[in-house]
């Protein structure tokens, strides 16, 4: 049966409410009503055909109408809906909650009752809910712990988790229910049951609600915008009638009332939390408010987890991927892959693997016969695409495979050569698995009684399925390491054994370093977060503010990440971040000045912070809150200063005049406090009458790298010609930082150098010292808080060339002894320390 009239349903111009609300469309231009749907006279007193062209002061009286003129003057009204005021009608004891959102260029409010019977403080709600997840190891326990919280906070009868698998079918993977109510933990569901259109909607909206399925539409009066002459686009409305389709199979299913939150991870709709409930069931505004902040806040916290996860396993399998090629240097291509421990089977898990080499196959466990092997072969060579297939349903693609679906109904098969093709495949076998479903899944739909319109199944009963000709899937991870191999692979070949060899040790280090950073960055990010919440919980005036506040100093934090990402945690450029920052105001209310200059991460995310608390408060207080307002910000080393300091400064003008606030609120207190002490150094923050001033200082030890050194020292500039003397010089590394010696191995690679090392313990490098081959050595000043002058002495003694490194000043620190040995100052730019490895390489005139 064709499903797409499913997909192609309009849901998002319904033209009708549910009715326990009240839906206003205002023209903005006049504020008076244009469009109105729902029990106006239930709960305004008038009948809908009476409220259009009123104004919305005559209705809603002067309080709400003030706040609501308030917020669309300063730009605050969106797309997605705000809940923004609160309103009585005349003498009526009804409290009303006001929803605001604008559509198509009129301005909708949607009016609910206030309702008895829940927690009256939905922002401590949040914050309970979100501790109980945090509290949680596994990403199963989370799930579990996220149905759980839901089913407290919201009273339905059963609340679930779903994930949408890869062929858009939906699975019930976590679930909290009321004491009588079947469990639906482990069903699945057809792709059809949530259609694209719906996916869509859920991604935008992150929480629907359908009090009771037996209501009765409340139709549009008139049915279309008067501005567009269409039916009004309902995408962001709280109370948009729903798909009778939908509704059908609510009540097919028994539901009386349902509410679904979004769970969105790298904006994709990776799943849903499903609440369902066997009788009409009203939830208030602030608790929804309160249900679809949590959902935000756990998709961020889902997400963490998962990063985390696929962290640990890459780094596994980075681990085993080395040992094994490390071994082709010792044993022979086909006896490393494949006898040696590790092998490819502890790589990627199967229960065979074959290796076909230079007309050589070998193999290990339960793997096709010889002949089908080479049938497989042939057929890969004139179907494979970039070195890399991957099939869990091999006998649907080569008939042939049917025949040894036992042990290879799965496939993943690198090559690792050119012509004629070598390859390397893992084999898994049929796994005949019993999925059950909510209903036959090949009937999710049937034809209505007119035979014209499609209706939902009516039965969901579990209905098993035995899938056949499938192995267990190749995980992602699992694909990227069979990648991974390929390429180490290739280089073998492509190499020596012995540089190979080298390489796998270096990168061994590397990826142990950066594991330990990761691990560092991971729990930082987390306990940032958690203290983001606690603290801007604790400023906010109400939980509109909260979630406002918390939303945008997320986003500022996901801004510095994605640009210290796109460096590599280098750095980031202190013009990039005022910019990203400062993007969303006109480029003639904002003056930036300053030199080239790159900050250390750490110092990126404080000024980063300090920025976005700044502007905000521009914008809501200050400068930048009325025309002609602004801000200018500029930065520079301060000159004759004993410090030496880099200080930026931020100063407004234009503004209204500045009185000093009573109280602190959380953005002074991030700067007065937590930014100071990441800079290492000092805020100062003044409220001059014509405008706010802020100063930041911080030593220069914050700066990663400037074009141009910010003492004005300037070095011996040398010809990029001479650089040659570097040619294959053999560079001993000696740095307790891992980042930084990552940074300078890379450097030297670049430019024909071998690094040996690195190193950072002091008898360690003494140990290589006698051990190591090299020309020259790179030695740090500092290793972990011990002077390395042992190090320098053994150096000199074998008149062996070598150059410092420190961010310390050189002239204080170095004795007397080895006053001629060159110094590069940290943080140095590239060409600062190859202009000096390749001075010191250079032999000078009559030795």
């Amino acid at each position: 049966m064709d499903l797409s009239a499913c997909d192609k349903e309009p849901i998002h111009i319904s033209g009708a409410i549910q009715p326990h609300g009240i839906l206003l469309a205002l023209d903005p231009e006049h504020m008076t009503v244009v469009q109105v749907a729902g029990d106006t006279m239930a709960l305004l007193g008038v009948p809908p055909e009476a409220l259009l062209g009123q104004s919305l002061e005559a209705r809603l009286g002067s309080v709400a109408a003030t706040k609501l003129c308030r917020l669309i003057d300063k730009a605050i009204i969106i797309p997605r809906p705000l809940l923004v005021f609160e309103t009585s009608i005349g003498d009526s004891t009804m409290a009303l909650d006001g929803v605001v959102h604008i559509s198509e260029g009129l301005i909708i409010i949607e009016l609910e009752p206030q309702r008895s019977g829940f927690e009256r403080e939905p922002l401590a709600l949040v914050q309970r809910m979100i501790a109980n997840c945090t509290a949680t190891e596994t990403i199963s326990q989370f799930l579990a712990s996220v149905a759980e919280e839901v089913f407290r906070a919201t009273g339905f009868d059963r609340v679930m988790v779903y994930q949408f698998l890869q062929d858009g079918s939906v699975s019930v993977i976590a679930e909290s229910r009321a004491e009588g109510v079947d469990s639906f933990l482990g069903l699945r569901y057809p792709a059809s049951d949530v259609p694209q259109q719906a996916r869509r909607l859920y991604v935008a909206n992150w929480l629907r609600l359908i009090p009771d399925v037996d209501y009765t539409p409340a139709p549009l009066i008139p049915a279309d915008n008067p501005k567009t002459g269409r039916p009004l686009d309902l995408s962001h409305s709280v109370l948009r009638s729903v798909s009778p389709i939908h509704v059908q199979y609510l009540k097919n299913m028994g539901v009386q009332a349902s509410m679904s939150m979004s769970i969105v991870i790298d904006g994709e709709l990776w799943g849903l939390i499903a609440c369902h409930d066997y009788s009409p069931h009203f939830l208030d505004t602030r608790l929804r408010a309160a249900c679809e902040l949590f959902s935000q806040v756990a998709s961020l916290q889902l997400q963490e987890k998962i990063s985390s996860e696929l962290a640990r396993e890459r780094v596994k399998a980075g681990e085993i991927e080395r040992a094994i090629v490390t071994s082709m240097a010792r044993e022979g291509f086909n006896d490393a892959l494949i006898s040696s421990p590790p092998n490819l089977l502890d790589l990627i898990p199967a229960n065979g693997c074959a290796v076909f080499v230079d007309e050589k196959l070998t193999s290990i466990g339960d793997v096709p016969s010889e002949k089908q092997i080479m049938s497989l072969i042939h057929w890969l060579d004139a179907n494979g695409q970039d070195g890399v297939f991957v099939s869990e349903s091999l006998p649907v693609l080569f008939a042939p495979a049917e025949d040894f679906r036992q042990v290879g109904s799965g496939v993943l098969a690198i090559s690792v050569s050119r012509t004629p093709r070598d390859y390397v495949i893992w084999f898994r076998p049929e796994v005949t698995e019993i999925v059950k479903w909510a209903g036959n899944p090949e009937k999710p739909v049937q034809p209505s009684s007119d035979g014209e319109t499609l209706s939902p199944r009516a039965s969901f009963t579990a209905w098993e399925q035995m899938v056949r000709l499938k192995s267990e899937p190749w995980t992602g991870r699992e694909v990227e390491s069979a990648k991974a191999l390929r390429t180490s692979i290739m280089e073998v070949i492509l190499r020596t054994l012995d540089e190979a060899l080298r390489e796998r040790h270096a990168a061994k280090a590397r990826q142990d370093m950066l594991m330990a950073e990761l691990d560092h960055r991971v729990k930082n990010t987390i306990a940032v977060i958690q203290s983001l919440v606690r603290f801007t919980s604790r400023s906010a005036a109400s939980l509109e503010a909260f979630q406002e506040d918390l939303q945008n100093r997320l986003f500022s934090m996901a801004r510095m990440q994605t640009l210290l990402t796109e460096s590599r945690w280098e750095g980031v450029s202190i013009k990039t971040l005022v910019e990203s920052e400062l993007e969303t105001l006109p480029s003639d209310c904002c003056r930036v000045t300053g030199d080239p200059v790159v900050l250390k991460p750490k110092a990126a995310l404080a000024i980063s912070l300090a920025i976005h608390e700044l502007a905000t408060n521009a914008q809501k207080y200050g400068s930048l809150s009325i025309p002609g307002g602004l801000v200018s910000i500029d930065w520079g080393a301060e000159e004759n200063s004993p410090a030496e300091s880099f200080v930026i400064t931020w100063k407004e003008s234009g503004g209204p005049r500045v009185t000093p606030p009573t109280k602190k609120g959380f953005g002074r207190v991030l700067l007065g406090k937590a930014i100071a002490l990441d800079l290492q150094g000092a805020v100062e923050l003044t409220f001059d009458p014509e405008g706010v001033q802020c100063r930041l200082s911080m030593p220069l030890t914050q700066i990663a790298r400037r074009d141009e050194p910010l003492d004005k020292k300037k070095g011996v500039h040398v010809a990029p010609a001479t650089l040659a003397a570097c040619d294959n010089a053999r560079v001993l590394v000696v740095e307790d930082s891992g980042l930084v010696a990552l940074n300078v191995c890379e450097l030297l690679r670049m430019h024909k150098m071998i690094p040996v090392g690195p190193f950072g313990i002091i008898r360690e490098c003494l140990r290589a010292l006698e051990v190591e081959n090299f020309d020259i050595a790179l030695l740090d000043i500092d290793l972990n808080g011990e002077p390395a002058w042992p190090i320098a002495d053994a150096l000199k003694d074998a008149g062996r060339p070598f150059v410092f490194t420190t961010a310390y000043d050189s002239d204080m620190l170095i004795p007397a002894r080895f006053a001629a040995i060159p110094v590069v100052n940290k943080p140095y730019s590239d060409q600062r320390l190859l202009e000096t490895l390749s001075k010191a390489l250079t032999p000078t005139p009559g030795n």
